[in-house]
């Protein structure tokens, strides 16, 4: 757990500290006396306990989560002052100067500074769907959501038709299927007595969904060749094609309006910025 721990802590402040000094291009500023002291010092450069919070909030959720722990925040401390004091060692080499790294910092700032416009004139203008919109996108795009025909079936799959046949007639006369299927059964479902769940026409190879989807609910068919084997197949429950339920798509289509609304405020952006701005091409050249 340590090791995972400190891999993506240092992968996180390699990228986050490069971001910073994209814009500061220098260390962090010395702490101010008083109410926030100073946590670690690395040469002259300080980071007071202000700063480590705030880094702190930069972690993804489930790494924030075990920061709760001090012993990890001390190790967290511990990688953060490690990191300034490589800064600072790339520095005194001059690879700050260097031109592939001075490349890769423009780089950098270009997409930084990109993303940080996009929230600006995109992203804050984004507005929620209201339930009345997506009420309306649900009833004008019912063909998106509807639920193809499934069945849900327990399955004894076996390599020779004779084995298939000899377990038919074991069924016939009464056998357990689901026992039958521990016992018998190659495929890894066996374990849960031949249950494959629920599923759709596509999800299986022809020759098992053409039997599977003619049988009614409690019906075993007889054995079926696939590539695999032969199949004893019994249908368990049957669910009819049915458009799926507004419930259980409202997220989906909060998104796609979201994304509409997005594309369409892009689309506005740019339009207006090019209407400003006059952009060359030559095609011709590439």
């Amino acid at each position: 757990m340590k090791i995972s721990w400190l891999r993506a802590i240092n992968h996180l402040l390699i990228v986050t500290f490069t971001a910073t000094l994209i814009f500061t291009g220098a260390s962090l500023p010395v702490c101010a006396a008083g109410p926030d002291p100073v946590v670690a010092q690395i040469g002259t450069e300080k980071i007071t306990l202000s700063q480590f919070k705030a880094e702190l909030e930069k972690l993804p959720a489930n790494l924030k989560q075990m920061a709760t722990d001090k012993k990890i925040q001390q190790e967290f401390l511990d990688q953060l002052a490690t990191s300034r004091l490589l800064y600072q060692e790339g520095v005194r080499q001059g690879l700050s100067k260097d031109p592939a790294v001075v490349k890769q910092v423009e780089e950098a700032s270009r997409k930084i500074v990109l993303a940080a416009l996009l929230q600006k004139e995109i992203e804050s203008r984004i507005k929620a769907p209201t339930p009345e919109e997506v009420e309306q996108y649900y009833q004008s795009h019912k063909e998106e959501f509807q639920q193809e025909k499934q069945v849900k079936a327990q399955h004894i799959l076996v390599k020779t038709e004779a084995e298939a046949v000899k377990i038919a007639d074991e069924l016939k006369k009464g056998g357990d299927f689901a026992t039958l299927a521990r016992e018998k059964s190659s495929c890894p479902s066996a374990a849960q007595g031949g249950d494959l769940g629920f599923f759709s026409r596509n999800r299986m190879v022809k020759e098992f969904a053409d039997a599977a989807f003619a049988l009614k609910k409690g019906e075993i068919s007889p054995p079926v060749k696939t590539k695999f084997g032969y199949h004893i197949i019994k249908v368990t429950d049957i669910k009819e094609a049915s458009a799926r339920p507004l419930d259980e798509v409202r997220t989906t289509i909060e998104n796609k309006i979201t994304q509409e609304q997005k594309n369409q405020i892009f689309k506005e952006y740019i339009d207006g910025l090019k209407k400003k701005n006059q952009i060359v091409l030559h095609p011709e050249l590439i």
